[in-house]
């Protein structure tokens, strides 16, 4: 069905109040009926409709009006029917929105990582995760709290989100980011572009609407941009009084929505579920006045029934329950018997923010600029003279009504533009005030709206060098300030105890013990000093172990991070944290893991053990890992990670792991790398708190050495491929060897002294042995003329043999290779071996030195850039050339060279073709002195 007729009444009647006659004569005949229908059951069976938008403050206002008016028996609202058990959290006094109900539809198991776990990827979420978020402008918020103050039966009545096809829990976010071209402006860095978040996945998702053809056409014909605006320019633009009207607004909605609806086909509807979903509802309503009706035999009526639910489902309710024909596919999809008691299913409340309640942001359901539409709906109560169901934080009065409200947000983006350093004066905000109330008279609305008051910032705030930012741009001054102000930065709150599970409390608890802030959801940084402050360490450890559960409250951004093995000599470390609704919700996700932050550290632990030690199964443990998956370096990360999160106690499993692992694992750089590990976290026991455990891993270092010893000669069958891989773990070894002799092992005793020298006899043994590889040769030659166990007439002697004229040139360079790798400066300060790698050098044909010039450039790029002007100084004294030639940095492109070489064929054939390849040291050249 096309609704393009009735589009183009609307339109025409927006200037007349936005509703005509004229409106509904144009309308479908379905769309007709059903609107005769609405008033039959709402005059024999008492049903009232409220058709609502999400999120929508008219609507919200709407709501409100109807309940104070109608006083009804009972308030039933769209939701998940297993919500019904939570509505005395939600009417508790303490309760502040936004906040959201977390429904799981998968087994919340989430995935741990041995390196403190990251923020893990969309798909790796469990399937059907949703929230059903209320914000304190959400019709579903006004409602309940209104209905309660009237003495309303409150109830939920959508099908159960456990009952719901992977299917359809998986559309919980399916809808886009708005697409209008505001977002860019509007979050100041093109957000509408990002990556949507997926914790903004929800159960009220309104891909519909967005998507409607009618809705479109609509647009076009109100030079709208989209859906959004099409919806402000119909609804949210009307003044106070008009919202109060609740019987004009619900009508209007109802067309509204009714026009989407025809654009879907019954296979769509019943393939994604609304229509299972609307039986449900309406076999609650039909059940809940039929139930008050017999309560009151004698006036058949308790009094009216208020159906709260999302526009689009209010057309299918209406023909269910008036008898059309156009209901019988929801009829049909009620069983004979009835649905039965209400479901029951495991829910959650979480807190909520402002970010993830934004469509611009990735929210499905929603309008965008929640912090705009929050101080819009306080405007119209303030208006109304009525008193906010709830404020999120206590706050004076603001402006009373739409239109002064403007005039607000116009200097609060001003002042918070200036503070960011994108100074607005006040000749453009009073240009920009102009401009918005204009913009809306052109737009025939009753006050600058949201486009409107957003156009007017891109026209008088714009300045020459910007300040807005866009896709792939930085963040911007102004762009940030449209965000803080239109976006919001709300974070909603749960009174203690009720609603969420053990575990979100005990975090909660743990994390404000340690002075972190979690009141609101700005991301904050904190600095520590956990070696010298005892409160840092207690800090350090919550973040810690937050990061190695998975709950993405903070990061480690700098400082010593025992568990990687970097920055270890660095004093102070930096987190950066931030309390948000997927916080929480990943930590209701891990509530089978146990009811404090400890429990569920120990069975990620558990995890981590058995996928290490290829015992895992599922998700949790690292399915698709098979056996011998534990290596050294692992294990010794996973005791790292032990000891950072303060897990001590449970180091004797791990520990006896990893040293049955010691005598498995062949690869020397994983028992190098885990050894140098293990010896920074006995360096840091004290800060760790691991003093007690020092011994052990002093231990444990000595028998990573004696292994090492074992696996050292390995490296002398290293490939080519493999070499400068394998001269990285040597480098790493006599750093481990040096670590260890200055950490002592006089308790050890003497059994880490003992390993030590066997790992040097078997470093010695590899490097005289003809048959070791010739980079690691060279190597192992280096580092021991360093630690003074090569003399030097050992080494020149050496590195002549190694480069003499008839060895093969591919392999001297690798020995030279090597040689750089490990001591670049020894070319510097032996003058024999300078002149031994010249006489090498001078000695190779054109052909051969072409060939191994690559690995020339790679062998001497090891050289600090002082030390290049050195050897380039040496280099021109020898040859007679001037520094500035030899010391020169030529950036040459692959075409050039080509070019060269062409150049080059070019110059030898002439040269050749006159007899003149002598000159050029060709074939024909006859090199002696004397020719020359």
């Amino acid at each position: 069905m096309n609704g393009t007729a009735l589009s183009g009444g609307v339109a025409s009647g927006v200037g007349a109040g936005r509703r005509t006659d004229a409106v509904w004569e144009l309308a479908p005949e379905r769309v007709r009926a059903a609107a005769a229908a609405v008033g039959r059951l709402r005059d024999e069976r008492g049903i009232h409709f409220a058709p609502v938008r999400h999120h929508s403050p008219a609507c919200a206002v709407a709501v409100r009006a109807a309940i104070e008016e109608l006083r009804p028996a009972a308030v039933l609202i769209e939701g998940p029917e297993e919500f019904t058990r939570l509505i005395p959290d939600l009417l508790h006094e303490e309760t502040r929105p936004p906040i959201a109900v977390l429904s799981l539809g998968g087994s919340g198991a989430g995935s741990g990582t041995v390196g403190g776990a990251k923020a893990r990827a969309a798909e790796d979420e469990p399937e059907g995760a949703g929230f059903y978020p209320l914000a304190s402008f959400s019709p579903e918020w006004v409602a309940l709290r209104a209905g309660h103050a009237v003495g309303a039966e409150l109830a939920f009545v959508d099908r159960s989100f456990g009952e719901r096809s992977a299917a359809e829990r998986a559309l919980s976010g399916s809808a886009a980011p708005g697409q209008d071209g505001v977002g860019e402006i509007e979050n100041g860095a093109g957000s509408g572009t990002a990556r949507p978040d997926p914790f903004a996945r929800t159960l009220m998702s309104e891909r519909y609407l967005a998507h409607s053809e009618a809705i479109a056409a609509l647009a076009r014909r109100l030079g709208c941009r989209d859906h959004d605006e099409v919806w402000d320019q119909l609804f949210e633009a009307r003044a106070s009084a008009e919202l109060a009207d609740w019987r004009t607004v619900f009508d209007d909605v109802f067309a509204w929505s009714a026009l989407a609806r025809l654009d879907y086909e019954e296979g769509v509807l019943a393939g994604e579920g609304s229509l299972d979903r609307e039986a449900r509802m309406a076999a609650r309503v039909a059940e809940t006045v039929d139930r008050l009706s017999a309560d009151h035999p004698t006036d058949g009526a308790a009094g009216p029934v208020l159906v709260v639910t999302g526009a689009f489902h209010t057309l299918a309710l209406v023909e269910a329950l008036s008898g059309a024909p156009e209901g019988a596919p929801v009829r049909d999809r009620q069983p004979e018997g009835g649905f039965g008691p209400p479901a029951q299913g495991e829910a959650w409340l979480v807190r909520y923010d402002h970010e993830r309640l934004d469509g611009l942001r990735g929210y499905g359901a929603g309008m965008p600029s929640p912090g705009y539409y929050e101080r819009l709906y306080a405007a119209h109560l303030r208006e109304l003279r009525l008193a906010p169901e709830s404020v999120p934080h206590p706050a004076p009065a603001g402006p009373v009504g739409a239109r002064a409200l403007a005039t607000e947000v116009l200097v609060d983006v001003a002042r918070s533009a200036a503070g960011r350093g994108h100074g607005v004066s006040l000749p453009q905000v009073g240009a920009a005030a102009e401009s918005a109330v204009r913009l809306a008279e052109l737009r025939e609305r009753s006050f600058p709206c949201r486009t409107d008051l957003l156009d007017a910032v891109r026209s008088c705030y714009v300045q020459d060098d910007g300040g807005v930012g866009g896709p792939g741009e930085p963040e911007r001054p102004l762009g940030l300030a449209i965000a803080e102000v239109f976006g919001g930065r709300s974070l909603g709150d749960v009174p203690p105890g009720s609603a969420s599970p053990p575990l979100v409390r005990d975090v909660r608890d743990r994390v404000r013990a340690v002075r972190l802030v979690i009141d609101d959801s700005v991301p904050r940084t904190t600095r520590l000093d956990a070696r010298r402050t005892a409160s840092h360490r207690a800090k350090r450890q919550v973040l810690a172990l937050l990061d190695f559960v998975g709950a993405g409250f903070g990061q480690l951004v700098s400082g010593p991070d025992h568990v990687a093995g970097r920055g270890l000599g660095l004093i102070t470390e930096e987190w950066q944290y931030c309390w948000t609704p997927l916080v929480e919700a990943r930590l209701v996700e891990m509530v089978h893991l146990g009811a404090t932050l400890d429990a569920v550290a120990v069975a990620r632990l558990y995890e981590a053990e058995a996928r290490l030690a290829g015992t895992g199964t599922g998700a949790g443990a690292g399915a698709g890992t098979g056996a011998g998956a534990a290596t050294v370096d692992a294990l010794a990360q996973l005791v790292a990670q032990t000891l950072v999160i303060g897990m001590g106690a449970h180091l004797p499993r791990i520990v006896s792991l990893l040293r049955t692992t010691l005598d498995t694992d062949r690869d020397l750089s994983s028992v190098v790398s885990g050894a140098r590990r293990l010896l920074g976290l006995w360096h840091a026991r004290v800060e760790l708190g691991a003093e007690e455990h020092a011994h052990e891993l002093l231990d444990l270092v000595s028998q990573a050495l004696a292994t090492a010893a074992y696996l050292v000669s390995d490296l002398g069958r290293t490939r080519a491929e493999d070499e400068d891989a394998a001269i990285g773990t040597l480098i790493d070894l006599r750093s481990l060897l040096r670590d260890a002799a200055a950490a002592g092992d006089g308790d050890q005793g003497g059994t880490g002294a003992e390993n030590r020298t066997a790992v040097v006899r078997e470093l010695a043994r590899l490097r005289d042995d003809r048959s070791t590889a010739p980079a690691v040769a060279g190597a192992l030659l280096a580092l021991g003329f360093t630690d003074g166990e090569v003399p030097d007439d050992v080494l020149v002697t050496r590195v002549r043999g190694a480069l003499t004229a008839g060895a093969d040139p591919g392999t001297a360079v690798r020995f030279l290779g090597g040689v750089m790798r490990a001591a670049p400066d020894l070319i510097l300060h032996t003058p024999e071996m300078f002149d031994a790698v010249d006489d090498a050098l001078r000695a190779l044909q054109g052909d051969a030195f072409l060939a191994v010039l690559p690995d020339l450039r790679r062998a001497f790029t090891w050289l600090r850039p002082t030390e290049t002007h050195r050897l380039a100084k040496r280099v021109a004294e020898r040859t007679g050339a001037r520094v500035d030639q030899v010391d020169v940095r030529v950036a040459l492109s692959e075409a050039d060279l080509a070019a060269g070489l062409a150049l080059d064929h070019e110059l030898a054939a002439v040269l050749e073709r006159d007899g003149l390849a002598h000159w050029g040291g060709g074939p024909g050249a006859d090199t002696t002195r004397g020719e020359a």
